[in-house]
């Protein structure tokens, strides 16, 4: 769908049955209004900040993440730099279609500030249809794209529920693995919209487990009745003094057991013998976002890291302390070209833990592009990624079918190289091939970039095995 979007766009507005392509105007790309009249030298003060737009988003919500307030000097000759960070402020809180902030009535050395936004659609329910396994071409081609894996069910989720960018989701999910859930977070409690508090209930079962791994491959095991059960229940807290600062602890307990026939296929699934396994969980996460744009930045440093705890001796046998660290830096090298590197890693003590909670590199999105179809269980391990990308494409599709707000739908075409390099360490690497050993990957691709988050990789990669690929990822990459 979005290549052949990529063709017509080549034809300027060019109309194709109810939709019609055309170029992003330079003014909607912009979206704020530059100080006009303001002289080069001295400052403006602003007066009043007045916002519209915001039918249900309480406006100190909006003013906390503009960053700005009345009385506040702005020096003449960095109006427009300060107003556009202001703007992506909001844009980066995903509250928002369109913002715009700009000075009005100005008065001498003094002005007003405004600000308009275009609300978002805050209800979503969302069809479930995911995979069981760790990417598309691991179901496609190793599981022979059974349908088997496929999860399905319904997410509901309720953003903005009382105005205050509060978040509720529910999920319920059949398939390859039942699962039912309920998150809510409110954001800011206090009068000071520093702190927050949140509670999520989990609870899990599944037919088919992944119980070991070999030659760098997970294997399963599937019967009639579940293997494994699983619970969770946890809060936390958020505190979010500085507009890019943020910090998150939370404590958790939680429950699992499996047949009695894991144990005997692996017997360090879980330790000591034991079926089931009861522990709590503390960690604290730590995140710093100083990028352009969130959902998909071009510019700036994204720092996180995260510290937990497994296990106090209170509730069974399981003691683990994780660290876990990710950064990513984004330059503009020339207009419309952009470089990212980004390291991640993980340190696990003791080295030594049961299967369940031995992870490594292959999982969720600490992988090498290339290296798709393989895991490293690891007690630590590092990924250094590389990326040089130039702007293709951008241009925005109309459509007469949605509501006016949702009508025009922005695309981005980026064309990219890149290179990965990992090592993964293993205390006992079993007959793994991929561990205590330098890995690299290679290989180019193209990024498709849209609202609300919506990313879609098309990469094509090669390996230190002599392998290569054709892989596609739905989520970005840094």
């Amino acid at each position: 769908m979005l290549i052949m979007i990529c063709l017509a766009a080549t034809a300027q507005k060019k109309k194709v049955g109810l939709l019609r392509i055309e170029p992003i105007p330079e003014e909607e790309v912009a979206e704020s209004v530059p100080a006009a009249g303001v002289a080069d030298s001295g400052s403006v003060t602003i007066q009043h900040i007045r916002v519209q737009g915001n039918h249900k988003t309480k406006t100190p919500i909006i003013l906390r993440e503009l960053g700005i307030y009345p009385g506040e000097k702005l020096r003449a000759d960095s109006i427009t730099t300060i107003l556009d960070e202001a703007r992506q402020r909001l844009v980066n809180t995903s509250l928002f279609l369109t913002v715009r902030v700009y000075l009005s009535g100005l008065r001498g050395r003094q002005s007003d500030l405004r600000v308009d936004v275009t609300e978002r659609w805050y209800t979503f329910p969302i069809p479930v249809f995911s995979l069981a396994d760790r990417n598309f071409n691991v179901w496609w081609v190793e599981e022979h794209h059974r349908l088997d894996r496929i999860n399905f069910g319904v997410n509901v989720y309720q953003y903005n529920l009382t105005g205050r960018n509060d978040r509720l989701a529910l999920s319920v999910q059949q398939g390859y693995t039942h699962r039912y859930a309920i998150t809510y977070q409110l954001p800011y409690f206090d009068r000071k919209l520093r702190q927050g508090l949140g509670v999520n209930i989990i609870y899990s079962q599944n037919r088919e487990l992944n119980y070991q791994t070999s030659l760098n491959k997970q294997q399963y095991f599937k019967q009639d009745q579940f293997l494994k059960k699983e619970f969770s229940a946890g809060i936390f807290y958020t505190y979010k003094k500085a507009i890019r600062l943020y910090h998150q602890l939370s404590l958790s307990y939680n429950f699992q057991s499996v047949a009695d026939t894991i144990l005997r296929l692996n017997p360090r699934y879980f330790p000591d013998d034991h079926t089931t396994q009861r522990y709590l969980e503390l960690s604290y996460r730590f995140n710093y976002n100083g990028a352009d744009q969130w959902a998909y930045p071009l510019e700036g440093t994204t720092i996180s890291a995260q510290l937990t705890r497994r296990g106090f001796g209170l509730l069974g046998n399981i003691n683990e302390t994780q660290l876990y660290m990710k950064a990513s830096r984004y330059w503009t090298l020339f207009p419309k070209t952009y470089l990212v590197g980004g390291l991640r890693g993980e340190w696990i003590t003791p080295e030594r833990q049961p299967y369940f909670l031995l992870r490594g590199m292959g999982y969720y999105e600490d992988y090498l592009r290339g290296l798709e179809y393989y895991v490293a269980d690891a007690d630590r391990y590092g990924i250094l990624k590389t990326e040089l990308k130039r702007e293709m494409l951008a241009f925005q599709v109309r459509s007469s079918l949605l509501p006016h707000k949702f009508s025009v739908v922005p695309v981005r075409i980026y064309a990219k190289i890149f290179s990965d390099l990992g090592y993964a360490h293993s205390l006992l690497p079993g007959n793994e091939l991929l561990n205590n050993k330098l890995l690299y990957t290679y290989g180019a691709g193209l990024d498709f970039v849209t609202f609300y988050d919506i990313h879609v990789r098309v990469e094509y990669s090669f390996n230190q095995l002599g392998e290569k690929g054709l892989f596609l990822h739905t989520k970005a990459e840094f």
